[in-house]
C-alpha cells in the first residue's frame, strides 16, 4: 500500500510520518516548506501548496493532514487552506482508493456535551476554524466514493510532543509563579494523544484495505475525558518542575473582552470561542470507531507526561511557548515512543 501524507512537516503529519516509517512503510510526504533532513531519512518528499492546484500524485492512499489549525486566522485565509486545499489534494488523489481525512472536534458545535457523529450542528455557533473544517468534510461527502473509500477522523485537542498548538497555549497560562485560568476549569473534555490518533488511522486503513467503499466518519481520542483543571495542572508541573498555584479569572469579563476585541479587530490572546471550549464539559462518543474497526486507545496523558516534559525542555520552552515552525521534526523529537503499526 503506497501512502501520500499532507502537512507532513506539520505536528500530526511528522507523526504519522514516523508511524508508519516505523511499520516498514516507505511513505511519500508533502508540505510547503523545503524538509529537514529528519524527514527525508524516512520518507520520499514533494513539496507543494495545497491552496493552489497541484500535479497528479500516484498512491493507494491519501492521508490529507495538512490544514491551518487556528482560532485567530482570517475566514479568508482558512477557506483557503481547508477547504480549498482539501479540493486541490482530492482533485490531485482522484486514483487514491482511501482518502482519509483528519477533521477536527470543532466542526460540532459545543450545544453538547458528549458529541455523535451524527448530531445536528447550528454553523452560526462554530468558529471560524470550525466551519472551515465542517465545510471541507461537506465537500468531500459530495463526491462519488461508490469505488473508493472516504475517512474522515474527528480527533479533540491532540496533544504529545512535537505539538505546537495545545502545549503552548498551556505554557502560557504561567505568570510569575502561578498558573492564570479562566474560571475553574473542573470540566471534563476529550484529549487525543498524537500516538492514539496514528494508531486510529492505521487501523482504518487496515480496515476500509478489507472493507472498501462509501464514507464513514470517526471521532477520536483518549478512552476517557479528563479534568482540564488536573490536565493543566500536571502539565505544567511536567514541563516546569513543580507544583504551582491556581489563580482563577471569572469567565464572564473574559468573554466580553473577547466579543469587544474581536469587534475593534484587535488581535487578543484568546477568542470567545477558544473561551467557550476550554469552559465547557466537551467529552467526545468514540464507540462508533471501536465498534466498527475494533479501534481502542492505549495510551492517555498521564503515561506520556514524562515524555511531554523531557521533550519540551529538550526544545527549550521559549521555543515551545512559540509554537516555532521546527518543532515537530526537532532532532529531539524521533526519540520518543512511536507505538507499533496496527496490522490486525
Amino acid at each position: 500500500m503506497q501512502l501520500f501524507i499532507t502537512g507532513a512537516t506539520g505536528f500530526i503529519g511528522s507523526w504519522l510520518v514516523r508511524y508508519f516509517a516505523a511499520g516498514g512503510r516507505s511513505p511519500t510526504a508533502s508540505g510547503r516548506g523545503d524538509p529537514p533532513q529528519s524527514l527525508l531519512d524516512l520518507a520520499g518528499y514533494l513539496r507543494a501548496d495545497i491552496c493552489r492546484p497541484m500535479a497528479t500524485v500516484g498512491a493507494d492512499v491519501v492521508i490529507h493532514a495538512a490544514a491551518l489549525a487556528s482560532d485567530t486566522a482570517t475566514a479568508p485565509a482558512l477557506k483557503a487552506v481547508n477547504i480549498h486545499g482539501t479540493r486541490h489534494v482530492f482533485e490531485a488523489t482522484r486514483d487514491c482508493k482511501i482518502f482519509l481525512y483528519i477533521s477536527s472536534s470543532s466542526v460540532y458545535d459545543n450545544r453538547n456535551t458528549a458529541h455523535v457523529e451524527d448530531e445536528p450542528v447550528d454553523y452560526r455557533r462554530l468558529s471560524p476554524y470550525g466551519l472551515s473544517k465542517r465545510l471541507a468534510e461537506e465537500w468531500l461527502l459530495q463526491q462519488d466514493w461508490r469505488r473508493r473509500t472516504l475517512v474522515i477522523l474527528r480527533p479533540r485537542a491532540v496533544y504529545g510532543p512535537g505539538d505546537r498548538v495545545l502545549l503552548p497555549r498551556l505554557l502560557r497560562l504561567r505568570r510569575r509563579g502561578q498558573i492564570i485560568i479562566p474560571g475553574d476549569l473542573r470540566v471534563q473534555s476529550a484529549l487525543t494523544y498524537v500516538g492514539n490518533l496514528c494508531q486510529a488511522v492505521a487501523a482504518c486503513l487496515v480496515y476500509f484495505e478489507k472493507h472498501p467503499g462509501g464514507a464513514h466518519c470517526f471521532n477520536v481520542s483518549d478512552a476517557e475525558p479528563y479534568e482540564m483543571r488536573d490536565v493543566v495542572g500536571n502539565l505544567l508541573s511536567a514541563v516546569y518542575g513543580d507544583q504551582m498555584p491556581f489563580r482563577e479569572i471569572p469567565v464572564l469579563p473574559l468573554s466580553v473582552a473577547a466579543r469587544v476585541l474581536e469587534w475593534l479587530h484587535i488581535p487578543a490572546p484568546f477568542t470567545r470561542f477558544g473561551l467557550a471550549a476550554a469552559t465547557q464539559n466537551n467529552v467526545m462518543n468514540i464507540e462508533k470507531i471501536n465498534q466498527t474497526i475494533g479501534f481502542q486507545p492505549e495510551k492517555n496523558l498521564w503515561e506520556v507526561l514524562t515524555d511531554i516534559g523531557a521533550w519540551a525542555n529538550a526544545a527549550g520552552l521559549p521555543a515551545v511557548q512559540a509554537g516555532a515552525a521546527g518543532l515537530p521534526w526537532n532532532k529531539v523529537t524521533g526519540s520518543f515512543f512511536i507505538p507499533p503499526l496496527n496490522r490486525s
